[in-house]
């Protein structure tokens, strides 16, 4: 077995020397104006990678915090909502408005399988429906779905369009206000290749004013503190002081190399990948895949579960597994983080052993 633990799972990803040192230094006081100017910095860096001059709030949670934060500040029961729901991740969002009781109606579709703009458009022209719920990236089944196309639809409707964008800025084009993307959410431990712990919302002005209109359900997760706090360059409450000195520096570099090389990096990764399984005996799930991550569909003869298992237990090579009607089936390999080509060549002759010693 190798040594060296191989991260190709979507969150945590492998992290660069720089971020670790960073990680490891001791701690500053937070209120303080140097932190204050720290914050300033990272909400500007945070507002280019959204594509966005709108605002963004940043909470010490995970992903789903930022999304469960959506239905605190932004949704009632006067709401209704319609969900694309591709996965484990649309899913996600129905769970959140059952929680909540937020009326809904979901779109089940076919894993993989694109978002029917024709039959969007159509339920959207009946004016039922205050808010669409999306996934720009499907995480589950590596699918991108036409963010643009489809706020051009909810534009045209006066609908409020709000996308989970966890999994794709960084690794794919994402352009908020160019797309008329109302409110959007992000985590630290996806393409920002950072630990987990931070997510981000950002919104526009129409999503501000969406806020006067509503009381806030939650006390942590209420937006307009975190909006009163920053302009002070301040958190509400203790921030993950860490990982603010982590992003301040991840989005520097990123400001550096420019948002377009680091979606290239990641679009590079993939199609080397891609290109590198095409002997093995396996088949992409996705009729249009993001260049987050690759999900692959094994043949009825292997157990794509196993495999996960056998790639950690024989090469410290970490994959994703699946849930549900897709666990045995398909498995997925992120282009996140400090990766190389020699690291996809390391797990693709990890692969092909491991296929071998069945």
């Amino acid at each position: 077995m190798s040594n060296k633990i191989r991260l190709f799972t979507p969150g945590p990803v492998a992290m660069s020397a720089r971020t670790l040192a960073i990680g490891a230094s001791q701690l500053p006081y937070n209120r303080t104006e140097p932190f204050s100017h720290l914050t300033f910095e990272i909400i500007e860096g945070l507002k280019y990678i959204f594509g966005t001059q709108g605002d963004v709030v940043i909470f010490a949670a995970s992903g789903t915090g930022a999304m469960e934060a959506v239905f605190f500040n932004f949704l009632d029961q006067s709401d209704k909502v319609l969900i694309m729901n591709g996965g484990t991740f649309g899913q996600r969002w129905v769970d959140l408005c059952t929680q909540h009781g937020i009326p809904f109606e979901q779109v089940s579709l076919v894993p993989g399988h694109p978002i029917s703009l024709e039959d969007l458009e159509h339920k959207l022209s009946r004016n039922e429906y205050s808010t669409l719920l999306i996934n720009a990236h499907e995480t589950s089944t590596g699918m991108i779905y036409d963010t643009k196309a489809i706020g051009e639809l909810t534009r045209k409707y006066g609908v409020f369009f709000v996308v989970d964008a966890i999994s794709t800025i960084c690794a794919d084009i994402f352009m908020m206000d160019e797309w008329h993307v109302d409110v959007s959410v992000l985590s630290s431990q996806k393409a920002l290749a950072l630990p987990p712990g931070l997510s981000f919302l950002a919104l526009n002005e129409k999503a501000k004013l969406r806020l006067e209109t509503r009381t806030c359900k939650s006390y942590y997760f209420d937006i307009k503190a975190y909006l009163a706090n920053q302009e002070r360059g301040q958190m509400p409450f203790t921030p993950v002081i860490g990982l603010f000195l982590m992003l301040h520096e991840r989005l520097r570099e990123i400001r550096l190399q420019g948002i377009d090389f680091l979606v290239s990096h990641h679009s590079g990764l993939a199609e080397y990948f891609r290109k590198g399984l095409k002997d093995l005996p396996f088949s992409f799930v996705p009729d249009s895949p993001s260049n987050a991550l690759t999900a692959i569909s094994c043949p009825e003869n292997i157990d794509a579960f196993d495999l996960v298992k056998r790639l950690a237990a024989g090469f410290n090579c970490f994959v994703a597994p699946n849930e549900g009607d897709l666990k045995h089936r398909v498995f997925r390999v992120s282009h996140f983080g400090e990766q190389n080509e020699t690291d996809f060549d390391f797990l693709i002759n990890a692969l092909e052993a491991t296929l071998n010693n069945s």
